[in-house]
């Protein structure tokens, strides 16, 4: 089957995972409005959040503010019933985002808040280690000067699992975005994926 035929499924299955996650959990944590649906395309649109992207943040230098705020959303979020959102499946005791962090997220560093949780397709119900290890992975690969702030992440989250078992939770997702992309037929993005893996792999500690 071509790519296009084995990604357009997908979408939709996105789709509707994503305004389940958006319905169930406005009020909760601060996601948009689906302000209209079109499942048969699918479309979502979505109500305008406030607030600067986080990466922007990490380059500015405001690691540990962010880092601190995304631990505190993090426990949020793990606090919320995994039935609260209809449809996602699973095995584990968490509603686990899939793609948590900082470039996932909207803040308010003035007002010391989070103003935004985005992209929620990847929703799913897992271990409390799978966001906050992929959290660490965005900022051991994309923002390094950052490391020394990750800190603040665990202290927030009121939780610190060995390295060893946060570098295995990286590595088993960087494993899951190869084989996606693979049987997406995406090409480059197979390539890229493998060598972000061979990279995680490769760390050895903190």
């Amino acid at each position: 089957m071509r790519g296009e035929d084995l990604r357009r499924p997908r979408r939709w299955a996105n789709a509707r995972r994503e305004l389940a996650c958006l319905s169930a959990l406005g009020g909760r944590l601060p996601v948009a409005v689906v302000v209209h649906r079109d499942l048969s395309i699918p479309r979502l649109t979505l109500g305008l959040l406030p607030g600067t992207h986080g990466q922007d943040l990490l380059t500015d230098g405001h690691a540990a503010g962010v880092l601190r705020l995304v631990g505190q959303t993090l426990v949020a979020l793990q606090r919320i019933r995994p039935d609260t959102v209809p449809g996602l499946v699973g095995e584990g005791s968490v509603i686990v985002h899939g793609d948590f962090g900082p470039q996932n997220m909207l803040f308010d560093l003035e007002a010391d808040r989070v103003t935004g949780v985005v992209d929620w397709e990847s929703a799913h119900i897992g271990s409390p280690i799978e966001d906050l290890a992929w959290t660490e992975w965005i900022i051991r690969m994309h923002h390094p000067d950052a490391k020394d702030a990750l800190e603040e992440l665990f202290v927030a989250a009121g939780q610190r699992p060995s390295f060893s078992e946060r570098h295995a939770a990286m590595v088993h997702q960087c494993e899951e975005l190869v084989a996606f992309c693979v049987s997406a037929g995406t090409d480059s993005s197979s390539a890229e994926w493998r060598s972000r893996l061979r990279l995680t792999e490769a760390w050895t500690g903190e």
